[in-house]
């Protein structure tokens, strides 16, 4: 016995699952770029200094260098907004923060209210503006830090847009409702 769909509910159901399995591309993209990054900043911090080390992300002929980026104070948001003490154990570089955000996103993002997915891709997108605000006044190029604001903006619109139509499609239904109503009340 099949079952039989009317076409806009096939539709909507095949979009949503081809959006969320796109977030889900751009999370686990942002999970590697950022195990990739926690790497290079130990690496950075704890190599012996005759030991020659030289990140992928850091490209002479452009002028990038992400490793060096990895070592100013906004490096570690936490700490930098006095949220937490420097040197602290939550004092975390930014791109542990973007593991579990972009972890959260493969895990649990599908199954938290829409409202407060939007909050968390919002914090993240803010993080990210700020810091590729401070990139460009330091002229300083990273090009791994720029793609992980890309994903963010990514992953921030489709929050938004699933919000959104989340959020317009339950005034609709009310709106809908309250039509109906006012036909029964007529009859």
């Amino acid at each position: 016995c099949k079952r039989v769909y009317p076409t806009w509910n096939h539709s909507v159901r095949q979009k949503r699952m081809s959006t969320n399995a796109k977030m889900s591309l751009y999370a686990a993209l942002g999970v590697i770029l950022s195990v990739y990054a926690v790497y290079v900043e130990h690496k950075m911090a704890h190599k012996p200094p005759e030991e020659d080390f030289t990140a992928l992300c850091d490209i002479e002929s452009i002028g990038a260098s992400c490793s060096a980026v990895f070592q100013l104070p906004e490096g570690r948001m936490l700490s930098y907004f006095g949220l937490v003490p420097p040197g602290s154990i939550l004092d975390v570089p930014n791109a542990a923060l973007g593991i579990v955000y972009y972890s959260l996103w493969l895990t649990a993002m599908t199954s938290l209210p829409q409202v407060l997915i939007f909050f968390i891709a919002s914090l993240a997108m803010s993080s990210s503006i700020f810091l590729a605000a401070k990139l460009f006044v330091l002229s300083e190029l990273c090009l791994l830090c720029l793609s992980t604001h890309v994903i963010n903006a990514r992953l921030w619109w489709g929050a938004y847009s699933s919000f959104r139509a989340e959020n317009g499609k339950s005034s609709s239904s009310a709106s809908n409702n309250d039509r109906g109503q006012a036909k029964i009340k007529r009859v």
